[in-house]
């Protein structure tokens, strides 16, 4: 895991809410980073409506935001990030993979921690497709 990313994990008291959206980000940075991207925008835009006052957590969603930049001109013109439409797609298709393999597992009576961690992680990326507008009918049920 890079510093930058294992940074991005110590997140301050005031910010615990936006954990969740940091840590699948991190845990995606390698393969694939437009989720990992999206992931920390999301908890940066709902960081600054929940604790950009204290100075701990205003340094952290700067660093946030330094990472954002970086990854930005890493990946270019990388249409995911440019177009929002296309992140969306990218964001629901992985979103959707996860919580069918969850859902088929489950079904199966097969109750691991990866089927629970795959849900969990499925709901929060629902989470972050609201960044896009409202969110599909189909995809709330």
């Amino acid at each position: 895991m890079s510093e930058s990313i294992t940074s991005a994990l110590q997140i301050p008291q005031s910010l615990r809410s936006i954990a969740h959206y940091v840590k699948i980000g991190a845990e995606n940075a390698d393969r694939d980073p437009i989720v990992h991207y999206w992931c920390l925008f999301y908890a940066v835009q709902s960081g600054m409506d929940i604790g950009k006052k204290s100075p701990e957590a205003l340094q952290y969603l700067t660093s946030l935001l330094s990472i954002l930049e970086d990854m930005k001109k890493k990946l270019g013109g990388e249409e995911a990030l440019t177009q929002d439409l296309v992140a969306q797609a990218h964001i629901e298709n992985f979103a959707m993979k996860l919580f069918d393999y969850a859902d088929k597992n489950d079904r199966q009576s097969n109750f691991t921690k990866g089927v629970i961690r795959a849900f969990y992680t499925a709901g929060h990326l629902i989470d972050v497709l609201s960044l896009f507008g409202e969110l599909d009918e189909n995809l709330i049920s």
